[in-house]
């Protein structure tokens, strides 16, 4: 499933439609049919590798590329949508709004078990612990806020930055909250005790986002000054600078094999680049600003939202950097995409 925010005040739910199958020298197909409506694709296969005798079962050549659709309306916010982001298990959905509020979905339900109020200002974003036990939020009232997703209250608020805080991200071992602050700064909290570990100032202006490996071994940032950079979470130390965008860096994102960085920006392209080498891999055009960019766990697709008169998610293969598909329904900037 992908899920994308937007400035048109809702939250849209893609759904992959189910594989089809062809079917060859089959017997009664009506009783085939019927066993598999309680099967799984990979059960399938299973079974038609090992009993050829009951069937042959064979993918049509254009059916394993995925593809999505079936769009679903989540409907609550009075104010554009800044942020989604989704549990690791798949069961939270959490928005941010500029009505200053966080909601959070039960995504099997689509109903908001939690309304989160706090924050003074627009909420620019939202990330949800591994063990969904706490979400993070960043506000431009230029505070961090943790909240137990148990109760909907507000654990700590984190005080320190001077300017609006766009992004926030938690480390995968749930120690760390990394902060973007159009202060130009980066800061490090512990998740334990709301306690600054480290301030980081690397970017030559605004910061207006970070993401955090799964490995809790890099952090990847871009901004203002048009690169993205790449800094050790525990050392702080820089690694790398990634040049090549020619205007702001709105969004970044980090493959889950810690292979590739991507990014999206108001140059209306997104790259990929090799997070060993710093090597740019693939330079994606697009026709208006890209606003966001995340990508699949399995490292094989990424998903863009744009703006500016352009209000699509693009769905784009990440080994070649070609275009899959294009989600149309939104009708305003498209600031937040995430994958489930």
């Amino acid at each position: 499933m992908i899920v994308s925010g937007s400035a048109d005040n809702t939250i849209r739910l893609w759904r992959e439609p189910k594989k089809l199958f062809t079917f060859q020298r089959v017997g009664n197909l009506r009783l085939i049919l019927e066993v598999l409506k309680f099967l799984s694709s990979k059960e399938i296969v299973g079974i038609a590798r090992v009993n050829k005798q009951f069937y042959e079962a064979s993918f049509h050549s254009e059916v394993p590329r995925q593809a999505w659709g079936k769009t679903e309306v989540l409907e609550g916010h009075t104010d554009p949508v800044r942020s989604v982001t989704v549990s690791q298990d798949g069961t939270l959905l959490a928005s941010s709004s500029a009505d200053y509020t966080i909601r959070v979905w039960n995504l099997a339900t689509r109903q908001v078990t939690h309304v989160l109020e706090g924050h003074k200002y627009l909420v620019f974003s939202v990330a949800i612990s591994s063990q969904a036990e706490y979400l993070v939020s960043g506000s431009r009232d230029h505070t961090v806020r943790v909240w137990s997703l148990a109760s909907g209250n507000t654990i700590f608020v984190l005080k320190g930055h001077s300017g609006d805080v766009k992004s926030v991200a938690i480390s995968n071992r749930d120690e760390y909250v990394v902060s973007a602050s159009l202060d130009s700064t980066l800061r490090v909290w512990s998740l334990a005790t709301g306690e600054v570990v480290r301030l980081v100032r690397d970017h030559d202006g605004w910061v207006y986002s970070v993401a955090i490996s799964k490995s809790d071994q890099y952090v990847v940032s871009g901004g203002l000054d048009c690169t993205v950079r790449v800094s050790g979470l525990v050392s702080g130390n820089r690694i790398r600078v990634l040049k090549g965008h020619g205007g702001v860096v709105q969004s970044v994102a980090i493959s889950s094999n810690d292979e590739f960085v991507v990014s999206g920006s108001d140059d209306r392209t997104i790259r990929v680049w090799s997070l060993t080498s710093g090597q740019i891999l693939h330079v994606i055009g697009q026709a208006k600003p890209v606003l966001s960019v995340k990508l699949s766990s399995d490292c094989r697709y990424l998903v863009s939202g744009s703006g500016y008169g352009d209000y699509s998610v693009r769905v784009w293969d990440l080994s070649t950097g070609l275009r899959i598909q294009e989600l149309q329904g939104h009708t305003s900037h498209v600031w937040s995409v995430t994958l489930v």
